[in-house]
């Protein structure tokens, strides 16, 4: 069964709002120093400007990390420039991991009934949790469902417990702490280190690593967490195994290759969505 990544999406951080959850305030002077010299340039500005099919974009990182200082930066960049197609939210690989699948936790009454949203939020998985912890009331229901509605006539895709927490009626961390339990987790934690072990490459929950989907939340690639020149460069010098620091940009040639690279990867997923049977006919344009 295909991993759902888009609860996981859900309750991911934007690039700053990452940093300031997750980095110290010399992780984000590292991460700051590295954007400030990450600069595309016109050519690839205009490209990501002639992006328009939607794409959201998942990253694993740490604040800590070497690699992630030389990569996430970059990431943010790219999505940027093409602010209409690229939804690129940040979640957290904690540095010191337990390997250990966590364990499931068997909600009562909380089984599957089909997924999706549906038009009674309290007869799905999420509403018996925020039903059972006294959250939902029948007055939040209609009001947030009637909204989510006329989103939905304008070709939105909103999850009704993201309206309810736009509304004020629900705050994030009870709607993550809930989807978590959803899923059949403890804990957020449980549920994110889910998340790196499913993304491990190699036997290892390496990082960053890029999850990109559709706008209806298909998985259309998983890449990270090192670029080829990146490589390279690392083989070239090898002297054991280590991690960058995150101390000092890559020298300029190779920040330019690994920025053309990180761009690769999005401009093929963009053209995937773009030329996809199956999008085109949702959009009308076939």
């Amino acid at each position: 069964m295909p991993f759902d990544f888009k609860p996981v999406f859900g309750r991911a951080l934007p690039y700053h709002a990452f940093l300031e959850k997750h980095g110290t305030a010399e992780h984000r002077e590292r991460w700051g120093k590295m954007y400030d010299q990450a600069v595309l340039t016109e050519a690839q500005r205009a490209l990501l400007g002639s992006f328009r099919r939607k794409m959201s974009v998942l990253c694993m990182a740490g604040a800590w990390c070497g690699d992630c200082v030389n990569a996430c930066p970059i990431f943010q960049r790219i999505a940027e420039a093409a602010p209409s197609a690229i939804d690129l939210r940040f979640i957290n690989r904690a540095q010191k991991f337990d390997p250990t699948p966590p364990a499931r936790v068997a909600e009562e009454g909380v089984a599957s009934s089909g997924g999706g949203d549906g038009a009674d939020i309290r007869a799905r998985p999420l509403g018996k949790i925020l039903m059972r912890w006294g959250i939902l009331a029948q007055q939040h229901v209609e009001k947030a469902y009637l909204y989510q509605q006329e989103q939905k006539a304008k070709g939105m895709n909103v999850r009704i417990g993201d309206v309810m927490t736009s509304m004020g009626v629900l705050s994030e961390a009870d709607r993550d702490r809930a989807l978590a339990q959803q899923a059949g987790f403890g804990s957020l934690e449980d549920a994110d280190r889910q998340v790196a072990i499913e993304l491990s490459i190699c036997g290892a929950p390496r990082v960053p690593m890029l999850v990109f989907l559709s706008e209806d939340w298909y998985e259309c690639q998983r890449y990270g967490e090192r670029t080829l020149a990146t490589y390279r460069a690392k083989v070239s010098q090898m002297q054991g195994a280590s991690c960058p620091t995150g101390l000092f940009a890559p020298p300029q040639d190779l920040l330019s290759a690994n920025m053309a690279e990180w761009l690769e990867c999005f401009e093929r997923i963009q053209w995937l969505l773009l030329t996809s049977p199956r999008l085109m006919k949702l959009h009308g344009e076939i």
